[in-house]
């Protein structure tokens, strides 16, 4: 194989419990490629971020929802992997962790500044929306918590 990149299209997703998310592609060849780790996707010919970064969370199982936020699409976030635009998209799952509300962690699909894609839990990420989200208001993050008051019960 010749060095550098290749051109795909980026169609699907899969994953395993706790391994990588892994990529479905289209190649400008017409060759169908399954398989590809998020790390070996960018828009740009950027690859600096490990799979550790880009992922910090695993698979929390096979059996998964990927749907689409209108809403989110295009806001900017702040990640811990770096600063990006949402794709829309979110993974979340339907079993393993997710009976269980407080080990629940549906991921951001983010396209980093960088041209890397990051899948961060909520809790990793920072959206801002000019027309609502205010700076004033970051002082109540720490405030937060999680888990103290249960909504469903496994």
């Amino acid at each position: 194989m010749p060095e550098g990149t290749t051109p795909a299209i980026w169609h699907g997703v899969y994953g395993r419990e706790y391994q990588l998310l892994l990529c479905h592609v289209m190649l400008e060849s017409g060759a169908h490629w399954s398989g590809l780790p998020l790390h070996a996707i960018s828009t740009t010919k950027d690859f600096s971020l490990d799979h550790h970064t880009l992922m910090p969370w695993k698979c929390m199982g096979s059996d998964m929802d990927v749907v689409m936020f209108e809403y989110l699409e295009g806001l900017e976030v702040e990640t811990r992997a770096g600063k990006g635009r949402h794709t829309g998209v979110v993974v979340d799952w339907k079993d393993g962790y997710s009976r269980y509300q407080e080990e629940h962690k549906p991921l951001n699909l983010v396209k980093l500044d960088s041209g890397q894609f990051n899948l961060s839990p909520n809790n990793y990420c920072l959206h801002k929306d000019s027309h609502f989200t205010k700076e004033s208001a970051k002082e109540n993050l720490k405030l937060y918590r999680r888990g103290e008051e249960l909504y469903w019960e496994g």
